[in-house]
């Protein structure tokens, strides 16, 4: 088979959608699962049926209004306060440094981890060009 980047490019198309496709039908089945359990309070619970175990898991997502947070935060304690403020590393900072100043790229660099990612690929079919 002479594989070309257009050919490539066809079967990657295929199999994204049929990745999609894949991934409705198990969120459709997870939801008759949990319909069927009548699991719908938080956190886990496991179910037998045959020779299969079920578990079931309908996590609770929080999120934080960081507005607001700082308006009502004073009215308890900070022992109570439910955060935590971690250090994220500021690529766009790191780039920058790499790009501008060598120097203390060097000393930040002492500290980094860099690793190649996942690579990252979208095609799309242009029909008449």
């Amino acid at each position: 088979m002479n594989l070309t980047l257009s050919k490539l490019a066809a079967a990657f198309a295929q199999a994204k959608a049929e990745e999609t496709r894949a991934a409705e039908l198990r969120r459709a089945i997870a939801a008759q699962i949990q319909a069927m359990t009548g699991h719908d309070a938080e956190g886990s619970k496991t179910y037998k049926d045959g020779d299969w175990k079920v578990t079931v898991k309908a996590p609770m997502i929080r999120s934080m209004d960081w507005a607001k947070w700082d308006e009502v935060r004073d009215q308890i304690t900070e022992d109570l306060w439910p955060v935590e403020m971690k250090p994220v590393l500021d690529e766009k900072g790191v780039k920058w440094l790499y790009e501008n100043n060598h120097d203390a790229y060097a000393v930040v660099a002492q500290a980094l981890t860099i690793k190649p990612g996942a690579v990252q690929v979208t095609v799309k079919l242009e029909k008449g060009e």
